[in-house]
Formats: structure tokens, C-alpha cells, sequence
């Protein structure tokens, strides 16, 4: 099996992936970009939850989670034009905890107009979960 970014015939493995070209508002910029997953606590993702944070590891797929100087943006899991994001929040009515590290796995409790939410994302990118979360606290 070839290293990550190495050919592979005519394919190459991307050492690490980019996220979308997303349109912003004029005036807007992008100050927090992480990758993880946004979930209701008491919705269905709440198993995957309790697995990820019993074995420590994330489990299935991750999304762009963009934290602009005016809004949270979740961005759809296959975007296509008009249609990039699957959640919009206004970042004044957003609140993060502290976060909190499982294994290999942080956990963000935050206060939505959606009603409480969980972001899981890799403990690699800690310095960034933590520029997210004083971000919200401001």
C-alpha cells in the first residue's frame, strides 16, 4: 500500500483534504476551520457518540465546520452550488463549554438556536478546537 500522497496508477492520496471553496457574504471571512461532527445530544447521532467516547476514536464521516467572523457554517456533505451548507447559525447566538478530551476524541457542548449540540473532532487538531471555542466566547 503506498504512503499517503504517493501515486497510486493514476490516482493520487491527497495528504490531507481542503475544504470547499464556499461563497461568503460580502464582508465576511473565516476565522476557525475544522473538521468533526455537530450533533443533537438526544438525537440519532447520540450512539455514535457514546461509542466514540467509550473506545476514544471518532467513528464515520466528518464534516467542514467553518466559524466565519458572522456565522457557524456546517457544509453539506457533497455541496453543490446554492446548496453548501446544511447548517447556518448567527455566531452571536452560539456558545461553547470547555472542551473536553476522550482518547483521541475532543467534546464540545454548545448552546445553539437549534437547542444543545455536541462537535467531536480529532484531538490532533486541538489548538484549533481551542481558537473555536475562545472565538465563541467572545
Amino acid at each position: 500500500m503506498p504512503a499517503r500522497g504517493e501515486q497510486t496508477g493514476d490516482v493520487a492520496i491527497p495528504r490531507r483534504s481542503l475544504p470547499p471553496d464556499v461563497p461568503l457574504e460580502p464582508g465576511e471571512f473565516t476565522e476557525v476551520v475544522l473538521r468533526g461532527r455537530l450533533t443533537d445530544p438526544a438525537g440519532g447521532g447520540r450512539i455514535t457518540a457514546k461509542a466514540e467516547r467509550f473506545i476514544g476514536h471518532r467513528l464515520g464521516m466528518s464534516r467542514w465546520i467553518l466559524l466565519t467572523s458572522r456565522r457557524l457554517l456546517v457544509v453539506a456533505p457533497f455541496p453543490r452550488e446554492g446548496d453548501w451548507f446544511d447548517i447556518v447559525w448567527d455566531r452571536r447566538e452560539v456558545t461553547a463549554a470547555q472542551g473536553v478530551k476522550h482518547g483521541d476524541v475532543i467534546r464540545v457542548q454548545l448552546a445553539t438556536p437549534g437547542g444543545p449540540q455536541v462537535l467531536r473532532v480529532s484531538a490532533r487538531i486541538r489548538s484549533e478546537a481551542s481558537r473555536f471555542i475562545k472565538a465563541l466566547r467572545r
